[in-house]
């Protein structure tokens, strides 16, 4: 009895934090730009994609950095919401995981829970229900359970899922 009710209070939380995730959808630009998502290594949940390659003397040997593309989903344990990215080629930079203290004075850090910056020209179009387009020089700052989180890319749709039932 004991293991089915915790079976069941099992997926009733996972069901519950899968109903309200914050997804961010990357398109793929044309003009060939890359995505680049930077994330703390212990806020990843989940990541899958067809392709995936180590990016062998990157920028900053402080950072694993791998180019994944082909149905790519990254599962994120936001800091107050699940956060799901979506896409089908980015650039994922993982860092290390960072202590309260060293976290105080990122971007991230100045809004509860998302900050956004535009560069340069920018454009937000109206999506469907609960989702917003951002064409332009896009860069979403996110708090994780393990630290601040970056989002850069030219098309981002942003959407807050919230099923019903929920």
């Amino acid at each position: 009895m004991v293991k089915v009710l915790g079976t069941c209070l099992l997926f009733v939380a996972s069901t519950v934090s899968a109903a309200s995730a914050e997804t961010f959808v990357i398109e793929a630009d044309a003009a060939g730009h890359e995505a680049t998502v930077k994330i703390p290594v212990g806020a990843v949940t989940k990541m899958s994609a067809n392709s995936a390659q180590t990016l062998v003397g990157y920028a900053d040997p402080q950072i694993e950095a791998m180019r994944l593309s082909g149905d790519v989903l990254i599962s994120i344990a936001g800091s107050t919401q699940p956060i799901e990215i979506r896409a089908d080629q980015v650039v994922v930079e993982l860092t290390a995981d960072s202590t309260p203290d060293e976290s105080k004075d990122t971007r991230a850090n100045a809004a509860p829970n998302k900050l956004l910056r535009f560069t340069g020209r920018s454009t937000v179009l109206s999506g469907s229900g609960d989702s917003q387009v951002f064409v332009g020089n896009v860069v979403f700052d996110l708090q994780t359970s393990s630290g601040p989180m970056e989002i850069k890319a030219d098309k981002v749709e942003h959407q807050l899922t919230t099923e019903a039932g929920a």
